[in-house]
């Protein structure tokens, strides 16, 4: 269906600079979803080479801001998270990128920012942080807060909902990849 991308090569090369970031209390599970997303090759949409424009060094934060309003602003944004209308904080900073759903807020720390691609793709894999809670409608949580069970909040719900997000800002084939990465890291998405 498409070329084979996740190589050993693309993975350790990738990885090696996502850990450091990541920090040593990433867990395997945790692991495995950013391994997935970087084997995946995702492309970067016309919207963020239009919205993210370096001058001098890192991608503003006012970029990242707009990119993630752009999207929460889209019709089939609101009509798939109706409870997530209202714009997301945007902040930046030090140590890795990350959401909190409570605080309806997306951190794109700077090493996301050096680079279009990987920047929407962080403001993509964060915004799908937002709209799913790690409870469940049961008020159950997905799956153990901590352990080696734990994947820090890229559960199954997270999983498919960032697929959902791929495939409408950046399309089916990328979101197919995506779903067979994800497949291939023991991290199914149905």
């Amino acid at each position: 269906m498409w070329p084979r991308i996740r190589s050993a090569t693309v993975v350790a090369r990738y990885s090696s600079f996502e850990n450091q970031s990541k920090g040593p209390d990433t867990t395997k599970l945790q692991e495995a979803a950013y391994n997935s997303q970087l084997a995946a090759g995702l492309p970067i949409s016309e919207l963020a080479r239009t919205l993210f424009v370096q001058t001098d060094g890192a991608i503003p934060l006012r970029c990242c801001a707009s990119y993630v309003h752009a999207i929460q602003n889209m019709d089939w944004f609101k009509a798939a998270f109706t409870a997530h209308g209202d714009p997301v904080v945007v902040v930046g900073g030090r140590g890795s990128s990350g959401a909190d759903a409570a605080q309806r807020r997306v951190k794109i720390d700077t090493n996301d920012r050096w680079n279009p691609s990987r920047c929407e793709h962080a403001c993509l894999h964060e915004l799908a942080r937002v709209v799913t809670p790690d409870r469940g409608s049961d008020g159950e949580l997905r799956e153990p807060a901590h352990g080696r069970d734990s994947s820090r909040g890229h559960h199954h719900a997270w999983r498919a909902n960032f697929v959902f997000i791929v495939r409408m800002t950046l399309g089916k084939q990328a979101a197919l990849r995506l779903r067979h990465e994800f497949c291939q890291w023991g991290l199914p998405t149905r």
